[in-house]
């Protein structure tokens, strides 16, 4: 008699850990959660805690890292105003910020996939910034200050403005340009 009692006890405490294990799941501080019922989102969790779904076939949890996340451009030839080609890289640092509204737009709440669009829309804000400014505000050969702080500030808003349009639930934080450099065509005629 006690060792079926004792079978009944642990096997109903097994059950109650696989309905918890089914059922509970933890958001971390570093995560943001969506959860989704039958592949559509239902409600996101910005919040750390203890959180309760319905089991697996019905609603799934999708943690997203909330963290900044730092995005570094190839090295790229754009053309300055004064038509002079310029080797320009650029990181920047970016972070979901709407779960909900980022997750169905990049195929499940893809990091890699929000990188390649973040990535085209980087280069492209950096071309036209380029475009406008002439060799002279990025180098500057005597005692005049360049104009990095504002271009860096031109391209960041340019890319913002670009994101918040397409609704991505993304937020752009930061930018800057890393490195800077001539082709070695032009490097020669600049030195001269």
């Amino acid at each position: 008699m006690k060792r079926n009692t004792l079978t009944l006890a642990v096997g109903g405490l097994l059950i109650v850990i696989f309905g918890l294990w089914l059922c509970a799941f933890q958001v971390r501080t570093i995560e943001v959660a969506v959860v989704t019922r039958f592949g559509k989102p239902t409600r996101e969790i910005t919040a750390a805690g203890l959180y309760f779904k319905w089991p697996p076939p019905i609603q799934h949890v999708h943690k997203l890292d909330q963290r900044i996340q730092k995005l570094e451009d190839k090295l790229t030839e754009d053309l300055t105003a004064d038509s002079i080609n310029l080797l320009t890289s650029v990181y920047m640092g970016w972070r979901i910020t709407e779960p909900a509204t980022f997750f169905p737009k990049f195929s499940g709440g893809s990091v890699t996939d929000a990188q390649k669009i973040l990535t085209e829309l980087l280069r492209s804000s950096k071309r036209a910034v380029v475009g406008k400014h002439p060799l002279s505000d990025f180098v500057s050969a005597g005692g005049d200050a360049s104009r990095f702080a504002a271009i860096e500030s031109e391209i960041l808003a340019a890319v913002q403005e670009k994101v918040r349009a397409n609704s991505y639930g993304i937020a752009v934080d930061f930018l800057g340009i890393k490195r800077l450099g001539l082709p070695e065509t032009v490097t020669q005629s600049v030195l001269e």
